[in-house]
């Protein structure tokens, strides 16, 4: 038995940890690397956007990507219907390093072909699609909700520049992009534009791009600049073109006052009215301005709010209101023939090269002027269009003036007188009824009966001139004629008998001058026939 046992050893047991094995360890690499890729897609993925949209064209899931600078920073993950059902919400991944672009002012806009008086952009899209791009905000606010532009902002990153609102009531509204104009140079665009239906205006928001910001102060002044503007006046046809962007959209002029008020720069976000025209402009009263009213029997057709006011050829004013009316005047409008027109003068008009004077001196020296008899004249400005002016004139002594008051509804009124065309055809009127009335049927027959008699006259001649002794009349005048230029040459200087008249007339001359003392002689003493010359006159004796 013991032998039997000792030949057969006992089997021992040791137990091994399972983690000592190889095979764990590509498990526990893949876990790692797993970890750390993990890691890597939590560091780098961005937060997650929702953009809204009005409509989801050319955007597609994980397709479009979101671009800043033309570099990728995010893809599309999702689009779905808005809960109003008025527009697309879509999510977008951003990656981690766009995470502190997206701020409050944040802006998102689609970009795709388009062609506006900009010019053509987004051609690349034609291949690769289109794309979401943005441009950092400034805020210090963050925001995961934006509104996606149909537009790209006018403002890029990185620019300066001058933001403004804009307001007016206008007759036209420019879309976004149009040009700002200053001088006809490009300085800007519009970022925004729309129309407040409540009021009636439209309102604006502009940016003009740096350093043409510079150009801007408290004080400037905007106008709607559209198209091409033609302005025909007394001195011809002016053609003002503005740059071919104003052209096809319309633009935004704007002008500053120069000097010292340049230094007085506008604000961000400053609002300034917006003017139709710069003929709106021009037609601000100043501070400064004067009101007068003239009165007018003539028509005033042409002449309009704005129509030049001259004193002989010098602009200085214009006219503010045609026709003007004081309250209920218009009612006897038929009973009194007249028609009021308000003017307005511009001292800074008047102050050509000459200091600033004020108010006060002005209508000093217009009252004089008006006491001394300057009077207002309806003129023509443009006879092709039919527009006219009003020209400040010095009456003439005597001349008929119109002057129903010396005040007129707070202004002062001044005396008005024909003149100009309507001046002209109205006298050629009264003319023309004057040679209406006269007798020209019965002179006209009295004409027609002398016609008569001078035709009867002619035929009466022409028989006489026919006859043959009428015809030999010409030959016997050539002789008679030359018979008398015979007789004439013997009495030519070079003929014996002028020879013999002249001799004569000098014998005859040479008498008169011998006889000439004797006359003087008899002149003096009548009785020196016949007592001597020398002798005294005998002196009587009485008788004694």
């Amino acid at each position: 038995m013991k032998k039997n046992a000792s030949a057969n050893p006992s089997a021992t047991v040791s137990q091994t940890s399972p983690f000592s094995s190889v095979v764990w360890l590509i498990p526990l690499a893949a876990l790692v690397v797993g970890g750390w890729l993990l890691f890597q897609k939590i560091r780098d993925t961005g937060p997650e956007i929702t953009l809204l949209m009005d409509s989801a064209d050319g955007i597609e899931v994980n397709t479009t990507v979101i671009k800043v600078l033309s570099v990728d920073v995010g893809r599309v993950t999702r689009i779905r219907l808005r809960d109003d059902r008025k527009g697309v919400e879509v999510t977008v991944r951003l990656n981690a390093d766009a995470k502190d672009m997206m701020r409050k002012d944040t802006q998102f806009w689609v970009v795709k072909p388009r062609i506006d008086q900009s010019g053509v952009s987004g051609l690349s899209t034609l291949v690769s699609g289109s794309f979401i791009a943005f441009t950092p905000g400034q805020s210090d606010e963050s925001e995961d909700t934006f509104t996606v532009s149909d537009i790209p902002p006018i403002a890029a990153i990185g620019q300066n520049g001058l933001r403004l609102k804009l307001r007016g009531q206008n007759n036209k509204l420019l879309g976004t992009g149009s040009p700002i104009l200053y001088e006809g140079f490009i300085v800007g665009q519009v970022e925004n534009a729309k129309f407040d239906p409540d009021n009636k205006t439209v309102n604006y928001t502009i940016f003009i791009n740096s350093p043409n910001d510079k150009l801007v102060n408290r004080d400037s002044q905007f106008w709607l600049d559209s198209g091409i503007n033609v302005q025909a006046t007394a001195n011809g046809i002016k053609v003002d073109s503005p740059p071919m962007a104003a052209i096809l959209s319309g633009a935004i002029a704007f002008r500053s006052p120069p000097g010292e008020q340049l230094q007085a720069a506008a604000a961000n976000d400053q609002s300034f009215t917006l003017y139709n025209d710069r003929a709106e402009i021009d037609n601000l009263p100043g501070e400064r301005a004067l009101y007068y009213v003239a009165f007018f029997k003539n028509s005033i057709r042409g002449l309009v709010a704005g129509s030049p006011v001259e004193y002989k050829g010098v602009h200085v004013g214009s006219v503010a209101d045609a026709p003007f009316f004081a309250r209920n005047d218009s009612l006897k409008m038929f009973q009194n023939g007249w028609i009021p027109v308000r003017i307005r003068l511009e001292p800074r008009m008047m102050e050509i090269n000459a200091e600033q004077q004020s108010k006060e001196i002005w209508q000093d020296q217009l009252q004089n002027a008006l006491g001394r008899g300057l009077s207002a004249t309806l003129s023509s400005n443009n006879l092709v269009l039919g527009s006219k002016m009003i020209e400040l004139t010095d009456a003439a002594p005597g001349q008929e003036r119109l002057k129903p008051f010396n005040d007129y509804d707070g202004n002062v009124v001044i005396a008005s007188q024909g003149g100009g065309l309507d001046e002209l055809q109205a006298q050629l009127g009264r003319l023309l009824d004057k040679f209406n009335r006269l007798p020209l049927e019965k002179t006209v027959g009295e004409l027609n009966g002398s016609l008569k008699e001078l035709k009867g006259t002619l035929a009466s001649a022409n028989k006489l001139l026919a006859k043959p002794q009428t015809q030999q009349i010409p030959a016997e005048l050539n002789k008679t004629l030359s018979e008398l230029r015979q007789t004439l040459s013997g009495v030519s200087p070079q003929s014996p008998v002028y020879q013999d008249v002249q001799s004569t007339l000098k014998s005859l001359d040479k008498t008169l001058n011998d006889v000439r003392p004797l006359v003087n002689t008899l002149k003096e003493k009548p009785n020196s026939l016949i007592f001597n010359q020398n002798s005294k006159d005998p002196i009587p004796k009485g008788s004694r």
